[in-house]
């Protein structure tokens, strides 16, 4: 998956942009930011202008051994569009920063008897691994892909520890494989995306847009 370990960056000002050949018949483009001195770099095939100075864009990129910061092309575009690469990988790494906090309300909040790995109430899955898309588009792909659950009871935030509420709860193995295989997938549809994997169209978050609140 293209945004696994990719860092990202929303709203980056292009400056100093420049277009280099190199000896091996490729191009390097290189620009820094408005605001610093950080270099970032790429290569094409091709001499083609790929970046305005002063357009802003949404960037995602890998640093190598020798800190060079290297910008993954199919996660480069412009600051007004989505990219399903860089909301996804951004929607990766707002889930880790809470994983703590998340793991352990499912811990304390979804109780079920399954023995056979680790299971998420359905709020927290999307928490998880989802956020990049609608929580009800989660849980329908989720249906019709027929990812393994087990019913479980749920302790409602609103209502306090007494309010148990049937629901169920989803096995951990395979969550993150499945929306890596969605994204992937996804191809765009005017406003909305479309994958083979799921029959509803739906929308794919951009980087700002990404909250676990709804």
């Amino acid at each position: 998956m293209k945004s696994r370990n990719l860092y990202t960056i929303h709203d980056l000002i292009v400056r100093d942009y420049t277009v280099t050949a190199l000896p091996s018949g490729k191009f390097l483009h290189q620009f820094k930011p408005s605001t610093t001195e950080t270099l970032y770099q790429f290569e094409t095939n091709s001499s083609a202008i790929e970046l305005v100075d002063g357009d802003r864009y949404n960037i995602g990129y890998i640093q190598d051994a020798d800190g060079r910061r290297i910008i993954e092309p199919s996660s480069l575009g412009k600051a007004d569009t989505v990219n399903k690469y860089l909301s996804y990988s951004a929607a990766k790494q707002f889930s880790l920063d809470k994983l703590a906090e998340n793991q352990g309300k499912n811990d304390e909040r979804v109780k079920h008897k399954a023995s056979d790995g680790y299971y998420w109430g359905r709020k927290y899955a999307w928490r998880r691994y989802g956020l990049v898309i609608a929580k009800d588009a989660f849980f329908n792909y989720l249906e019709e892909i027929a990812h393994p659950f087990v019913a479980c009871k749920t302790i409602s935030d609103d209502i306090g520890i007494y309010s148990n509420q049937d629901s169920i709860a989803y096995k951990n193995e395979g969550l993150e494989e499945a929306m890596d295989q969605l994204i992937e997938s996804a191809v765009r549809v005017g406003r909305f995306f479309k994958s083979p994997r799921y029959t509803k169209k739906f929308q794919i978050r951009p980087i700002n847009a990404i909250t676990d609140k709804k």
